[in-house]
């Protein structure tokens, strides 16, 4: 759970800046929020599980599903929430189509056993057996926080809670500073700052999905996250 503020955030940018003026003389604080906004889809496109979302969707009959619309890919399927609740297993679609040629029309039930996925098409599954009205999963997957309002003014959104964990405060704050040095990158000293921070951003995001890695519950000896998590 994040404690650190956008106003934080933003004067700490301002401050490596030396950007003293209150709205902001080279680097407008308009500019830097919009940078926060990308940062947070950046992030999410690097650590899909930055931003993730533990919820009960309804099914649609049949074997195809989406994640809701502000989904970027599916991350796990736990478990049915109605009837038994069940645990639902992934499988492959190989495994599926070499077993039951004709499992999209197999009869529908309530709750359903295995779901398939596929990276190319990220928004979407497949479960078995196929669902029927009434079905409901709980399920967990990747989104982008709702950015903040530019707008609005950094006054109005100072005290707006940065909206992953604490612990991406600093990757937030090299990738505000990497963009606002890219925007002077004709001389090369800026650009050599924004080459730097850009360098510890990526390198902080990937140093975290090792760390998450290797201290995940699934890996309790400190090897290798034996799902493949990040």
């Amino acid at each position: 759970m994040a404690v650190t503020t956008v106003g934080a955030i933003i004067d700490n940018a301002k401050l490596v800046l030396q950007e003293v003026t209150a709205a902001g003389t080279r680097w407008k604080n308009e500019e830097l929020i919009g940078w926060l906004n990308e940062f947070y889809q950046a992030a999410v496109q690097l650590k899909p599980d930055a931003y993730s979302m533990n919820t009960e969707v309804a099914l649609e009959k049949g074997t195809r599903q989406q994640i809701p619309s502000d989904g970027l890919r599916l991350i796990d399927v736990m478990r049915n929430t109605v009837g038994d609740q069940m645990a639902v297993m992934v499988t492959t679609r190989r495994a599926l189509d070499s077993t039951r040629r004709n499992w999209h029309s197999d009869p529908a039930n309530l709750e359903v056993e295995q779901y398939v996925f596929d990276d190319l098409d990220p928004t979407r599954f497949y479960v078995y057996p196929p669902a029927k009205d009434g079905a409901k999963l709980e399920i967990i997957y990747s989104a982008v926080p709702t950015p903040h309002k530019v707008s609005d003014g950094l006054d109005a959104i100072r005290g707006d809670v940065f909206k992953l964990n604490d612990a991406y405060v600093p990757v937030a704050t090299d990738y505000i500073l990497y963009r606002a040095y890219s925007k002077d990158a004709e001389h090369a000293a800026n650009l050599s700052r924004a080459q730097m921070h850009r360098n510890a951003y990526m390198q902080q995001l990937q140093g975290k999905g090792q760390v998450d890695s290797t201290t995940s519950p699934n890996a309790p000896d400190g090897s290798t996250n034996p799902q493949g998590g990040a």
